[in-house]
């Protein structure tokens, strides 16, 4: 309990000491940057939302994909819907919930599967995050040499080789029987019997390698398509900068952005204005930033309308699945 209090305070002091650094450094130039952003071209701008909301209908389709894989079949509404109450819990209550948390829990309710659930939106996550992480490796291996910051070079490579590593353990054949769990009582085992459930729900995919390969393949088009929402922010406001470079250091700017932080508040920012201050100027990358931050709030203010005017009720009946796993 202390342990999770002390990490949200880090996280706290992470975002919010690193974007008040930024804004003081950056404060100079102030009237510089909101002179960018009102002369920024609004259809540019419409463009990367509408393209954003086509992205985040993908990343829908392929929880769905990935709960089919654990035999319980949800809609492609419901699958957005979810995703977007991600969102919101990600950027608005971070302290007690996280948005793959929370976006797992909504889906147990309306599944009454929580094994299935946990274990499709966990599985999602580390397939998002191999993606990013191939496409952040090309992107050192093309630009690395030319990167001051070699903690970036050696730090992107250490945390794809530990999730590869994570995904082989989680994969690996389970000699183990699906109901050999203790019994016994106290918070400890518990926790543990949980825990080998939700490794019993992932270590199901093991046996559909079709379906993860099409999970990692839809995530790296997510990561292209995320890209070209970029270029054209940067289009907006008359920055100039090869678009295959973007595919090169964007992917670096979200690596960054997964250390202990706010929905990569701070980290985030900092991030852009760093790996593009050298293509476009420091007043731009900034400018970016806070497009790019816009873009967040506003689908994240989506998902908590969403929350309001469709609640999660309890399904009276459970779906069809064979899974026979016990709910968590």
């Amino acid at each position: 309990m202390v342990k999770n209090k002390l990490f949200i305070i880090l996280r706290f002091v992470v975002s919010f000491g690193l974007l008040i650094l930024l804004i003081w450094i950056m404060r100079k130039d102030a009237g510089e940057i909101l002179g960018i952003l009102k002369s920024s071209s609004k259809t540019f701008i419409l463009l990367a939302v509408l393209i954003n909301a086509s992205l985040s209908i993908a990343v829908a389709y392929r929880l769905k994909l990935l709960m089919s894989g654990q035999k319980v079949f949800i809609s492609i509404k419901d699958a957005v819907y979810f995703t977007f109450i991600g969102y919101f819990f990600n950027s608005f209550l971070p302290t007690a919930i996280g948005g793959d948390i929370a976006k797992a829990y909504y889906a147990s309710k309306k599944t009454n599967n929580k094994v299935a659930s946990y274990a499709a939106v966990l599985t999602d996550r580390l397939l998002g995050l191999v993606a990013t992480l191939l496409i952040a490796l090309t992107g050192i291996l093309f630009i690395g040499k030319s990167l001051d910051n070699k903690f970036i070079v050696s730090i992107v490579p250490v945390i794809f080789i530990l999730t590869v590593a994570m995904i082989m353990f989680l994969l690996k054949k389970n000699n183990r029987a699906e109901k050999a769990y203790s019994g016994k009582k106290g918070i400890f085992y518990k926790i543990k019997e949980k825990a080998l459930k939700l490794y019993d729900g992932i270590n199901l995919y093991r046996n559909s390698p079709v379906l993860l390969v099409k999970g990692i393949l839809l995530s790296l088009g997510l990561q292209a398509v995320s890209i070209a929402s970029v270029y054209l922010l940067v289009l907006s406001i008359g920055g100039e900068i090869p678009l295959f470079r973007l595919f090169l250091i964007i992917p670096l700017v979200w690596a960054v952005s997964m250390l202990p932080s706010l929905n990569g508040l701070g980290v985030r920012e900092g991030a852009f204005v760093y790996f593009l201050k050298g293509y476009i100027g420091t007043e731009k990358a900034f400018a970016i930033s806070l497009l790019w931050l816009g873009l967040i709030m506003l689908y994240s203010l989506v998902g908590g309308i969403y929350q309001l005017l469709y609640p999660v009720k309890m399904e009276s009946s459970k779906l069809k699945t064979d899974v026979s796993l016990a709910d968590v």
